[in-house]
């Protein structure tokens, strides 16, 4: 499995590469592409565009390949990010490993009860992580946790609801763990934030009802998930335009979300300010996940197939079994904000080894040469 797939990447190497020199030939483009700043702010401004307008004409499908193709990878992705790369605290560890005990419970029926244990569990590890960051900063621990214990008192009792808003705060709080990093490296992010503040409003406002698609469309096999997922998006009862409205908040918001952790903060965690070729890429997955890597890259492929041809179950499946990383990514967000360290360890480096600064400024480089 190892071999075919760093076969295949090198196949793809080869076609980027011929890809990039054609490009690079383009006076236009060349400065976008060689320069660290400006491609990861263009990269930006095309996640925003891409993910409205699939919003705006096709939500339904939008979320239905969202979950099916990038669900897993961007699963992997984060778990990487704050658990791999970074030292998340035993208590956000244990929170994870106990979600995907009640994920697997809710599958079995468990219902709210479920739903309740997996808010216990994200509270908990945002309130850990409050307690230790109090010697830093006390107000801002104390202003989480007041928020905390109120908030779980409200979730308690409509479980369902709580869940739909921590979707919506889980896909918010992705864009900011990359902004906070992204800012740590000196590197751009108004284009995405301006973008999803311009976007957002005008959507809110009714400025984008008359482009939004009529007819909705959704792929048979999943259709009910998806539709009940739609449905569950917005408020209680909802008129046809704030449902609307709220559909397309939802699936930009979920698309930005995986354009987040798959695309834009890797671009940003990279030591190196050259793009990475696929080999390298495979190569450092492999160094990080050990002798996981194999069977987590097959776990993705089976998960994608599965997704695409399994239908509703399938989804289902998948959401109940990924609440886990929901807590584990907060509390990783949580320690940023309160002041944690944005380094990462080298790739497949032991926890004791010193980690790279990540401050370093945006470098020019030549992407044709380095491919």
């Amino acid at each position: 499995m190892t071999a075919a797939a760093f076969a295949a990447a090198g196949a793809a190497d080869r076609v980027r590469n011929a890809v990039l020199r054609q490009v690079c030939a383009l006076r236009a483009l060349r400065p976008v592409l060689v320069d660290r700043g400006r491609r990861l702010a263009a990269m930006q401004a095309v996640a925003v565009l891409s993910a409205a307008f699939l919003a705006l004409r096709a939500p339904l499908v939008s979320l239905w390949l969202g979950a099916a193709v990038f669900g897993v990878p961007h699963l992997l992705a984060g778990v990487r990010a704050v658990a791999v790369r970074r030292r998340s605290s035993r208590v956000a560890l244990v929170c994870a490993v106990l979600g995907l005990g009640v994920g697997a419970a809710q599958i079995a029926g468990a219902g709210d009860s479920a739903l309740r244990a997996f808010v216990l569990l994200f509270a908990t590890a945002l309130g850990w992580e409050a307690l230790t960051a109090a010697r830093r900063r006390p107000w801002a621990a104390l202003a989480l946790l007041a928020a905390i214990v109120p908030g779980v008192a409200a979730a308690w009792t409509a479980p369902r609801l709580a869940v739909v808003v921590l979707a919506h705060l889980h896909g918010l709080g992705a864009l900011l763990y990359f902004g906070i990093t992204a800012r740590g490296r000196r590197l751009p992010v108004w284009p995405l934030f301006a973008g999803v503040a311009v976007v957002t409003v005008a959507a809110i406002g009714g400025l984008l009802d008359g482009l939004m698609a009529s007819t909705l469309y959704a792929p048979r096999s999943a259709s009910g998930s998806i539709v009940a997922e739609a449905i569950t998006a917005g408020l209680p009862h909802p008129t046809a335009v704030v449902f609307h409205r709220a559909l397309f908040v939802y699936a930009f918001g979920q698309s930005l979300h995986f354009a987040a952790w798959l695309r834009l903060l890797p671009d940003v965690e990279r030591i190196s300010p050259t793009p990475k070729t696929f080999r390298r890429a495979l190569a450092d997955f492999r160094a990080d996940f050990c002798r996981f890597a194999t069977p987590l890259l097959v776990l993705t492929v089976a998960a994608i197939l599965l997704l695409l041809l399994g239908g509703g179950r399938a989804r289902e499946t998948y959401f109940a079994l990924s609440y886990f990383h929901v807590g584990l990514e907060g509390a990783a967000l949580a320690g940023l904000v309160f002041g944690g360290s944005t380094a990462v360890l080298v790739p497949g480096a032991k926890r004791a080894t010193r980690p790279l600064p990540v401050s370093a400024s945006p470098v020019r480089v030549d992407v044709e040469a380095a491919a």
